[in-house]
């Protein structure tokens, strides 16, 4: 992974980037370089070497990261003076790169805006004090591009583990649709909802033997049913009193938090859309048919420009505008996120080139959700968890191609 970073400064023209952990303040620096150092550590990445400057109280907690790290240059310090000395000393080094790059959003995304402001001023500060030492100058640009780029790209045991937990979401899916009854309310469907998971999710935990040993849902409010004219409210809408009756439509947001046995917490997000036959009625009428069509088809064209360096805001387009094209109201929402370490994480929102997030590139082997939506009374919205390959997007479980029949 460092020798991966160390070819994202040489991509985005970053001389150095440097990076500020106190006790396990940076997650990037965490999860890529090292989470035994409690104490301050500044982290200077150039595109040959690393400059660790750590405080004296973990020198022994350094040592298997040096040992694995052939390229990494510790420095311990044991004072404020002493720090002070070793960045000067580690900038001289590097003969006073004229730009420095730091870790903070310019887009407002958390995600990637790891230093606190305090963190930032003090950080600056001290690189700043050698440069004023010797009257140069320096300037503090983002490192988010690089921070996007490696952590939207997931492992190989992430994208399996993922497909695990697509399938029985899917699954949970499956089974919930199967047993929702005309006259049951939105609240009593999220009630069914929750049974149905807990009974599958401890069938997979005692018995399917995929290394799964604790779940929960995706988020606090999960899952999200609405019905028939609440369609038109929004995907963020609470389930209601409202009753399921015959000719409405049925939407589910739903995902679910699977703990591995190594720990490692992976999110699904996905949805589903259904339809409550009148009597007599054998398939879903025409008016619905399209809707359900028109959402297939849509995410069916993103998926073949799911590829890596393309645009998000490209992919957008092609989505939404199979929507507009149908006849459908716009909707106001991003058409797909990453999914994976959070249930929205970091990386390429795919959404209107005005977002500037939708201006990033999507990565390879990052797992992306398209969730297009016909947002009116008795419309629907399908999303599915796609990985991004150089040849295209490739569904991480089963999509859904047929609406959902309720009797």
């Amino acid at each position: 992974m460092l020798v991966r970073v160390q070819e994202l400064l040489k991509k985005y023209n970053k001389k150095v980037w440097v990076l500020y952990n106190d006790d396990g303040s940076d997650k990037i620096f965490c999860r890529y370089f090292s989470n035994n150092l409690n104490s301050s550590t500044i982290c200077f990445v150039t595109d040959t070497k690393i400059f660790l400057l750590v405080n004296a109280l973990d020198e022994q907690n350094i040592e298997s990261f040096k040992k694995n790290n052939k390229d990494i240059v510790s420095i311990m310090y044991s004072s404020n003076k002493e720090l002070s000395v070793a960045v000067e000393e580690v900038i001289a080094k590097l003969n006073f790169p004229k730009d420095i790059a730091l870790s903070y959003s310019t887009m407002n995304d958390t995600n990637v805006d790891i230093l606190t402001h305090g963190e930032y001023v003090y950080l600056s500060k001290l690189l700043k004090a050698p440069y004023k030492k010797y009257g140069k100058k320096v300037s503090f640009s983002s490192a988010e591009k690089i921070i996007y780029e490696i952590a939207s790209r997931r492992t190989d045991k992430q994208i399996n583990r993922l497909k695990i937990l697509a399938d029985i979401t899917d699954e949970i899916l499956d089974t919930t649709f199967k047993e929702i009854k005309c006259g049951m309310t939105e609240k009593e469907i999220v009630s069914l909802t929750n049974e149905v998971t807990d009974k599958i999710m401890k069938d997979v935990i005692n018995n399917r033997n995929l290394g799964i040993i604790g779940f929960n849902m995706a988020w606090a409010n999960c899952p999200i049913v609405l019905t028939g004219v609440n369609l038109a409210k929004g995907g963020h809408s609470l389930p209601s009193d409202k009753k399921l009756i015959k000719g409405d439509t049925i939407y589910f947001d739903f995902g679910i938090k699977g703990v591995f046995s190594d720990q490692e917490v992976l999110y699904t997000d996905m949805q589903r859309m259904g339809y409550a036959l009148k009597k007599n009625e054998t398939k879903a009428p025409k008016s619905v048919q399209k809707v359900f069509d028109t959402l297939v088809n849509s995410i069916e064209d993103g998926i073949d420009e799911l590829k890596p360096g393309v645009k998000a805001y490209v992919i957008d387009n092609v989505v939404r505008q199979k929507i507009l094209k149908a006849g459908f109201p716009d909707y106001m929402h991003a058409t797909g996120h990453p999914v994976g370490l959070k249930v929205h994480d970091i990386g390429a929102i795919i959404s209107l080139k005005t977002s500037k997030r939708a201006n990033l590139e999507i990565i390879e082997n990052c797992i992306y959700t398209l969730e297009p939506r016909v947002n009116i009374a008795n419309g629907g919205s399908i999303e599915e968890m796609i990985l991004a390959t150089k040849f295209g997007g490739i569904p991480l479980c089963k999509k859904q191609t047929k609406i959902y029949l309720v009797k």
